[in-house]
């Protein structure tokens, strides 16, 4: 066979329960393209499994004719499966001449590149198909060089230097970047493919995590058991992320692939779902959503609101003294006299305000449990 995947699994685990099903969608399909799906028991045939040493399971692996094996480590889902298939299939990037080449080919993945040139350039050329093949297993590249016809269908202006479009089906939506504007070649480029590739929602996976925490931005994590529950999840949370993409990342994590997240960001009670968490990255702090709290998007929102106008204290393993838990609250003025607080600083935003106070009076400030002014 050219194109093989091979699941391995040795004991029954919660990932591989969850597999199963996924495999089982992914396996039908797959048979219609002519490509094959196996599983095999590591722990009746180990001399099958024997692909990398210290192996952990299950493990997924594609097989091709004269190439080292490449271990799959995307999200356990029957369509990424596919994709990631089609994708070793595929010529990385793959050149288009046709307009039904085209429109196929921009719907082929859940994220495609296109490179747009009005002529042949061979530094850019040389940069992005680097790229493609660092990136083949991910996503999906396609190049139109000199094709009038295209570029104009494209709105590319024949005159300018050439430009990057991705396409995000799932989304409906496009990102550019205008390569007359690239002034060091492969650092900008590769930027632009792993800020743009990511989705409103992103179904959390070992390939894109690191790359999703290097953005620096508040990550947003939504924990289900099921891709029918994070299905729901994705619905009802797709709005409210596309509108805050900028300011945050929104994730759909398959607990059983990563069964060391939730505790690590403070949901202790890994049987509870729907659950979910804020990461400050830059600022190093975690924030779970409190798992006795039914978790809706009103709440979350008003969750996230507290949040950002430091009303909220972060978590810290262990209990103790929250890390960061400032809550922005400050006192100003003598005991027995009309006071000021001070609201800024901690959370997701910057501000101040201050809220005039009578003496004697006791004051509920969200982040400070009981303050007698």
């Amino acid at each position: 066979m050219l194109n093989r995947i091979i699941s391995e699994t040795e004991t029954p685990v919660p990932s591989s329960a969850s597999l199963e099903e996924e495999w089982t969608t992914a396996t039908a399909l797959a048979d219609k393209h002519s490509r094959t799906l196996l599983s095999i028991d590591c722990a009746e045939h180990p001399t099958h499994c024997e692909i990398q040493p210290s192996m952990t399971f299950p493990s997924i692996f594609l097989l091709q004719a004269n190439k080292p094996p490449v271990k799959y480590l995307g999200p356990l889902l029957s369509k990424s499966l596919n994709n990631f298939l089609s994708r070793s299939t595929r010529l990385q990037p793959t050149p288009l001449t046709q307009v039904d080449d085209l429109a196929k080919f921009k719907t082929s993945d859940e994220t495609v590149f296109i490179l747009f040139l009005p002529r042949p350039q061979e530094f850019v050329t040389s940069v992005y198909e680097d790229l493609a093949q660092k990136y083949k297993n991910e996503f999906t590249f396609g190049t139109v060089v000199g094709v009038d016809e295209l570029l104009k269908k494209e709105r590319v202006d024949l005159e300018l230097k050439g430009v990057l479009v991705v396409y995000k089906p799932l989304d409906g939506e496009t990102e550019k970047l205008d390569l007359t504007t690239v002034n060091s070649g492969v650092d900008e480029v590769e930027k632009f493919i792993k800020e743009s590739s990511r989705l409103s929602i992103t179904d959390l996976s070992p390939w894109n995590h690191p790359r999703l925490l290097e953005l620096q931005k508040p990550l947003v994590y939504l924990f289900a058991p099921t891709p029918s529950a994070r299905d729901n999840l994705r619905s009802q949370y797709l709005r409210f992320a596309k509108d805050y993409y900028q300011q945050f990342v929104s994730i759909l994590v398959d607990p059983h692939l990563f069964p060391d997240l939730m505790p690590q960001l403070g949901l202790l009670d890994t049987t509870r779902f729907p659950a979910g968490a804020v990461r400050l990255v830059a600022e190093d702090k975690i924030y779970p959503y409190p798992q006795t709290e039914e978790m809706t998007l009103g709440r979350v929102q008003g969750w996230g609101m507290r949040i950002w106008q430091g009303g909220v204290e972060a978590w810290v393993p262990g209990g103790g003294e929250k890390k960061g838990g400032d809550s922005g609250i400050r006192i100003q003025g003598k005991v027995g006299t009309k006071r000021k607080v001070t609201v800024g600083g901690g959370g997701w935003g910057k501000g101040k305000g201050k809220i005039p106070t009578i003496p004697g009076v006791r004051i509920n400030i969200p982040g400070v449990r009981r303050d007698e002014l």
